[in-house]
């Protein structure tokens, strides 16, 4: 597992398109951030900047779970990692897993633009229990990365796969909008869904209120596990299917 994440790092290091994340917040947290002032809502930074962060978090990681897949068919290097699907489900989970990662300094990054930039009073009331969830947070998004890359191996779009997996789960995670505002069947369906569950916590959390927490924070804990486990299981199911000719590796 070491020796794949060195790998991909080294990747990284080499790509400088992995590193957009880092270099569009900033664009895109002047904007929030910009409509708050000019409405006088200057009170509610600290949730704006949890919005940007959790955005670009989650189109990093349907990007990076698109493009892994993607690139590997590309170079020739996908039907080659299929003749030994486990070290190829290790490699990817691993590649997967280090590139989700980057998502982890944007936070700063936007606490930062908002504060020195905009002036704006961004507070966190608990920040080792907020790191927590955050940590949290991005282990279960790596895990739908995962699913995105399993997707992949279907559907040869990467592009189209990446646009699908973005937009409709800024909503369903409650990112844009509260989880709890959204017309039934879509509130069910959030209330299952560990971005939706991790990001209502954050908010009460930055806020220096949180009911509950422990139990909250064990159902948080189980939704990621469970959304990492779908993940690596959905991958091992294409790549067993894609090995013994039950799924087309090109269209």
């Amino acid at each position: 597992m070491y020796a794949y994440a060195r790998v991909q790092a080294l990747l990284i290091l080499r790509s400088p398109g992995q590193f957009a994340i880092l270099t569009m917040v900033p664009l895109y947290s002047s904007v929030f951030f910009t409509v708050l002032i000019h409405h006088h809502r200057q009170s509610a930074a600290t949730v704006v900047a949890l919005t940007a962060f959790g955005m670009s978090m989650w189109a990093h990681a349907m990007f990076v779970g698109a493009e892994a897949v993607d690139d590997d068919r590309r170079d020739g290097t996908l039907e080659h990692g299929l003749l030994r699907p486990e070290n190829y489900l290790r490699a990817l989970v691993t590649r997967v897993s280090v590139s989700c990662a980057l998502s982890l300094p944007v936070l700063g990054e936007v606490i930062v633009v908002g504060r020195l930039l905009f002036g704006l009073p961004i507070t966190v009331a608990r920040p080792a229990m907020c790191l927590l969830v955050i940590g949290l947070v991005v282990a279960g998004t790596v895990g739908a990365a995962l699913l995105t890359s399993a997707l992949m191996v279907l559907v040869h779009a990467a592009r189209t796969m990446q646009n699908a997996m973005t937009y409709p789960f800024y909503l369903l995670g409650g990112l844009l909008l509260p989880a709890s505002t959204l017309p039934p069947p879509f509130d069910w369906l959030a209330r299952g869904f560990f971005l939706a569950h991790g990001f209502a916590l954050l908010r009460e959390l930055v806020l220096g209120s949180a009911p509950h927490l422990a139990g909250r924070l064990i159902l948080l804990v189980a939704m990621v596990l469970a959304q990492l486990a779908v993940g690596v299981a959905a991958l091992r199911w294409v790549m067993h299917s894609s090995r013994h000719g039950k799924v087309s590796l090109h269209g």
